[in-house]
């Protein structure tokens, strides 16, 4: 197979506290295509994706690259906005 690409994909994981979340729209679709960013890097479009499926609830990105609204993030690139 060789290493001639680039990886074509980047997994999300969900995770719940509690009580599994139901689903409020059963319109999202699973795969993403997106054009490449930084490594790591999330589209814009999984985050609208989490919400438009479960609702405004709280929520938090690990491995953040960047600080968006309405989300919690932790990692070292970013302010973190949880201690452990």
């Amino acid at each position: 197979m060789g290493y001639y690409t680039r990886a074509n994909n980047e997994i999300c994981l969900l995770a719940t506290k509690g009580k599994p979340l139901k689903r409020i729209n059963k319109n999202v679709q699973q795969i993403v295509l997106s054009k490449i960013r930084q490594h790591s890097r999330k589209p814009d479009e999984v985050r609208t994706r989490i919400v438009d499926l479960f609702g405004n609830l709280p929520r938090i990105e690990l491995f953040a690259r960047e600080k968006v609204e309405g989300w919690d993030s932790w990692w070292n690139e970013v302010e973190c906005d949880i201690e452990l």
